[in-house]
């Protein structure tokens, strides 16, 4: 079922990483909002691309500056 699944998204699909330089970042936005890691890493990769952080987090109601929807 998995590899149907990527069959059916690989040609829809890019993964974004976060550049070196904006690493920083995510220690201050988990400190600042207080989310954990992987958490505080979508944050500066939503911002860099523009994107909206979609998820059924509640943590991401504390954050600001970033579009968030919730599912």
């Amino acid at each position: 079922m998995f590899q149907k699944f990527m069959k059916d998204i690989e040609e829809n699909l890019n993964v974004l990483s976060l550049p070196l330089s904006h690493y920083y970042k995510i220690t201050e936005v988990a400190k600042h909002y207080r989310l954990d890691f992987d958490d505080a890493y979508q944050y500066p990769v939503a911002k860099h691309y523009g994107l909206k952080i979609a998820t059924m987090d509640s943590d991401f109601k504390r954050v600001k500056n970033v579009e968030v929807v919730f599912l």
